[in-house]
């Protein structure tokens, strides 16, 4: 999965690992970005800036681009979205207490928890096996 802009917007595409097949995933006038597969690569999660957001949220949707559900829909930028391990959680930075903080969400979108709660500006969080 990667980011392009060759459409005139960024948008998700997919190809094989050979360059081939190069395909479009999410075809919508909003950006789209920072595709990450979920581990066992059935759904891909992403940030949009769509249906009128002047935030980013943090959508997924299956592997083929189908069934793009927003899981934040907050009014701060939500961004760097990530899988965890086992598939079951996201983590995530957002600006909704002031400044950027790490947040861990249920896969489907479901009680994000603040896990820095810092002044500072914590971001771009990864996850280990």
């Amino acid at each position: 999965a990667f980011v392009s802009d060759r459409d005139g917007n960024h948008e998700i595409y997919v190809m094989y690992a050979d360059g081939s097949n190069q395909t479009n995933l999410t075809n919508h006038a909003g950006i789209d970005a920072s595709p990450t597969w979920s581990p066992d690569g059935t759904k891909i999660v992403f940030i949009s800036l769509r249906d009128g957001d002047e935030s980013a949220e943090i959508y997924v949707m299956n592997a083929d681009g189908s069934e793009p559900t927003n899981l934040t829909n907050y009014s701060a930028d939500d961004r760097n979205p990530i899988w965890s391990p086992d598939g079951t959680k996201i983590a995530f930075t957002s600006y909704r207490d002031g400044s950027k903080d790490i947040y861990v969400m249920n896969a489907d979108g479901t009680d994000p928890i603040n896990i820095t709660n810092s002044p500072g500006n914590d971001f771009n969080p990864d996850w280990t096996e």
